[in-house]
């Protein structure tokens, strides 16, 4: 049995994901700095919805706060 949700850290980032009403969906949230990002993310394994939301906050650090 899939876990239904799964919070962990990267590059010094608290992220969460918790398991969407729509199968092969994930609701995740992440915050940088007093910027809160959340979204939707697909994916069939926990695992490769973890690898897209480490993606997300990669782009989002790149970025930086110029995008605001």
């Amino acid at each position: 049995m899939e876990p239904n949700s799964h919070a962990g850290i990267h590059r010094s980032i608290h992220f969460s994901l918790t398991r969407n009403s729509a199968p092969g969906y994930w609701r995740y949230a992440y915050s940088i700095g007093e910027k809160v990002r959340s979204g939707r993310v697909q994916g069939r394994l926990p695992q490769l919805a973890i690898r897209r939301v480490k993606m997300r906050i990669d782009r989002d650090m790149r970025t930086g706060p110029a995008n605001d």
